[in-house]
């Protein structure tokens, strides 16, 4: 019996899902596997023996007595000091940077040297779609990682002062103001060094050389002229502190860039960049044997 003598409501054509929807999909699945490697596979170690350093000296601070009682956190505006520069100084320039390094490198060229990454080539996905979705895991595993970590030497900060002193701070938005300021900053940095990292991992076969490049530059970034600082991640996010850190005597003093600036630079970067990561992909010919 042909079709042709049957009711035209009575035939139900396939109705295919929109390019859109598809795509969403396919992000979706991409991110839920990409989240999972970044969080939980044998990579991931490294990321939490990081972020296991400041909650170990916040806490070593937070209970360390004198022998006449006295705590190292004197005052709360010490201790909001202290954290700041704790913050400053290793979670941003060892616990962030490193971090970024270790998630992000290895979302395409940790998949290479496993001899993986054609399974991903061999499917029927965009490479937009395959490089947008790695990269939003990683930058949601770098969140929940180096958020965590912040948001807990945040609050061991209020040990010596007890739960009074949090109230009352978070009563008069102290807790929320900095501590949106410190997230944000973990946001922001993740964003740029991140889609730095994930190209630099599909762009050199050994990302270490790349990585310590960008680390000296990111380092002596006290010391370049405001003309160069604008091509320095940290002149964006050290902006936002809510309690500025003193740079040392050598330091070339520059006018922090302002809020809105420091959010359209970073994601003006991780755009470019991730437009990078597509083109090369786009381009990449595996070749196992090379790796």
């Amino acid at each position: 019996m042909s079709t042709s003598n049957l009711p035209a409501e009575t035939i139900q054509v396939p109705q295919l899902a929109s390019g859109l929807l598809v795509w969403r999909r396919q992000l979706m699945v991409i991110f839920r596997i990409e989240f999972g490697k970044a969080m939980f596979s044998r990579r991931a170690f490294s990321c939490y023996a990081l972020i296991s350093m400041p909650i170990i000296l916040m806490l070593a601070v937070a209970f360390d007595e004198s022998r006449d009682g006295s705590n190292a956190f004197a005052t709360i505006e010490s201790a909001r000091r202290i954290f700041g520069y704790i913050f400053s100084a290793l979670i941003i320039a060892t616990v962030l940077f490193l971090g970024n390094a270790a998630i992000f490198t290895t979302l395409f060229r940790g998949e290479m040297l496993d001899r993986s990454i054609h399974y991903y080539l061999l499917t029927p996905v965009r490479r937009e779609v395959l490089v947008i979705g790695k990269y939003l895991a990683g930058l949601g595993a770098a969140f929940v990682l180096f958020g965590l970590c912040t948001l807990i030497c945040f609050l061991l900060l209020y040990v010596p002062f007890g739960v009074e002193q949090f109230i009352t701070d978070l009563s008069n938005g102290i807790v929320t103001q900095q501590l949106g300021l410190y997230l944000g900053i973990v946001v922001l940095g993740s964003m740029g060094y991140g889609a730095v990292f994930m190209a630099t991992g599909l762009l050199f076969k050994n990302p270490l050389i790349p990585i310590i490049v960008v680390a000296g530059w990111e380092m002596l970034h006290f010391l370049l002229p405001p003309a160069l600082k604008i091509f320095s991640i940290i002149y964006y996010i050290q902006g936002l502190l809510p309690i500025p850190m003193d740079q040392g005597p050598l330091a070339v003093i520059a006018a922090p860039p302002p809020l809105w600036i420091s959010i359209a630079g970073m994601f003006g970067l991780s755009a470019f960049t991730v437009a990078i990561s597509v083109l090369v992909l786009k381009r990449l010919e595996i070749r196992y044997t090379d790796e």
